[in-house]
């Protein structure tokens, strides 16, 4: 271990202690008013880091009071110097990127090499993103088609702005929700996942040191305690939300007796479709990346049905296991581990929960994983093999429903319009892949494919500037990129002011 890991371990867990039991109002780190706590545990080991407050509806009103008095005042800036500020702060980020990173890896157990680095970067780079736009939120002008009329519209802050996010990619999702909203010139009030509320709380306060008082605010705690009486206050104007399908649904029917535009981002049963003439060197390794197994499968995008032409079923079967196989999980924090632990015992659960239906149908195959290990390293963590299983009929719950665990189901076919009846068999649309050489094969798989996020040869994730988003039970609206600040972030006045007539002889 060396020295800078030890100094970057010795800081995270520095942090993990100063922020526990903390929330974010008005510029400053303060305690609840409620008293309960949760314990945040690191899913690589099962001890304790630290404690998150289970917020009231006392916290949220202050909270939110907070919030609605900084946006009298922040709507005032000009964008442009929003953007400065914003910017100004994403440099803080990048001083202290190494201690960030290190305590998104103990608050999730994901990977720090092959996720928890990465997804800081991205972080500071979607926040440098939006604050560069900044100066491109403006209204329109149109010609005079009005006599004597000059007619524009503007682009105005909405108000307070409730961001709810899960625990599979806290600081990402994050900074996808607030750097838009603040940009624009609202006000935000974060509700923290219980499971991981440490490195978000970190990357707000550090955020807070060039923000007003009151601009960012984080709280914490359980869905009904907290989550519902956020939503339903009278003075949020917007709630922006990632998370289950379940709980999406709940968020929308409460955010609309008041009107109040919701931003769902949800879950998915993603597609990955490999064809006959697909490059196998990508495609192989694209089935891996797009499972995303380096994330123990715990992301909306993970490609869990993988569809393979007959004719290469074997081959590809053959590669994907091989290359699983030299895949080597362990604890987040050693930069040789590929794949980390499920975030809690809860999700470690539910996935044991889908692979015991697997194992008890009859036909099902399992080519790799399908176990929980168990001592050394892995006596307390909560770790699960990368798994892929063949013969799970397509009607069953494996094959149907999101596992959000490290579980994808290998599907022969024959031609493709077979498989694309089988893909857009689901009430999810959120993302799908395809290998393929055939341009005209590829063009007709965008016209047809029932997902908002949809990519022909490789399977990268979601990222700075590229419009993100489901369909149909997958969700509303896009994000992480200029188009989601503007639709989503601000409203729109039309303007029609009579010029009149002019004196000439003045």
């Amino acid at each position: 271990m060396s020295d800078d890991f030890k100094n970057n371990l010795e800081l995270a867990l520095g942090n993990a202690k100063r922020l526990s039991n903390k929330i974010l109002v008005n510029g400053k780190l303060s305690l609840s008013k409620a008293e309960g706590k949760i314990s945040v545990l690191n899913p690589s080991t099962g001890e304790n880091i630290g404690e998150a407050p289970q917020c009231n509806k006392v916290d949220v009103n202050i909270a939110v009071d907070s919030a609605e008095a900084a946006f009298q005042k922040w709507k005032k800036i000009p964008a442009r110097e929003r953007g400065k500020i914003m910017l100004a702060a994403a440099r803080k980020l990048e001083d202290r990127k190494n201690e960030i990173e290190t305590l998104l890896a103990l608050d999730t157990g994901n990977a720090l090499r092959t996720q928890a680095i990465p997804e800081t970067a991205a972080s500071i780079e979607l926040i440098h993103m939006f604050a560069g736009l900044a100066g491109e939120i403006k209204g329109e002008n149109y010609p005079p088609n009005i006599p004597n009329t000059i007619h524009y519209t503007t682009k105005d802050p909405i108000g307070v702005v409730c961001a709810i996010i899960p625990w599979n990619a806290p600081l990402f999702l994050t900074v996808a929700k607030i750097a838009p909203a603040i940009v624009a010139g609202n006000t935000v009030v974060l509700k923290t996942a219980e499971q991981a509320p440490l490195c978000a709380l970190l990357l707000c306060e550090i955020l807070q040191q060039e923000l007003p008082p009151g601009v960012l605010n984080v709280i914490s705690g359980y869905g009904e305690e907290c989550g519902e009486p956020l939503i339903d206050h009278p003075k949020v104007r917007k709630v922006t939300f990632t998370g289950s399908f379940s709980v999406g649904k709940i968020i929308a029917m409460k955010a609309a007796p008041k009107l109040c535009p919701v931003t769902l981002e949800l879950g998915g049963k993603n597609p990955n479709i490999i064809m006959s003439d697909a490059d196998l060197d990508i495609a192989i390794p694209g089935v891996i990346d797009g499972m995303r197994y380096t994330r123990q499968g715990q992301a909306c995008t993970a490609g869990s049905r993988v569809y393979i032409h007959e004719k290469i079923y074997d081959k590809v079967l053959e590669g994907v296991v091989s290359k699983l196989s030299k895949l080597k999980m362990g604890n987040a924090l050693d930069t040789k581990s590929d794949i980390g632990a499920i975030i809690s015992d809860e999700q470690l659960k539910r996935t044991l929960y889908y692979m015991d239906i697997a194992k008890k149908t009859s036909s099902t195959k399992v080519l790799h994983g399908g176990n929980q290990p168990k001592g050394g390293d892995y006596k307390e963590g909560f770790f699960y093999e990368p798994t892929l299983l063949s013969g799970v009929p397509v009607e069953s719950p494996v094959c149907q429903e999101e596992v959000f665990g490290p579980v994808a189901c290998a599907i022969p076919f024959k031609n493709f319009n077979e498989v694309m009846k089988s893909a857009n068999d689901t009430p999810f649309g959120l993302s799908a892949v395809l290998w393929t050489q055939n341009l005209s094969r590829a063009l007709q798989f965008v016209d047809e494919i029932e997902a908002g996020f949809v990519q022909v040869n490789q399977c990268v994730a979601p990222r700075a500037n590229v419009s993100y988003g489901g369909i149909k039970m997958s969700g509303l609206g896009k994000e992480y990129a200029f188009d989601s600040m503007i639709n989503h972030f601000t409203q729109s006045k039309t303007v029609l002011i009579n010029r009149g007539k002019s004196n000439l002889d003045d």
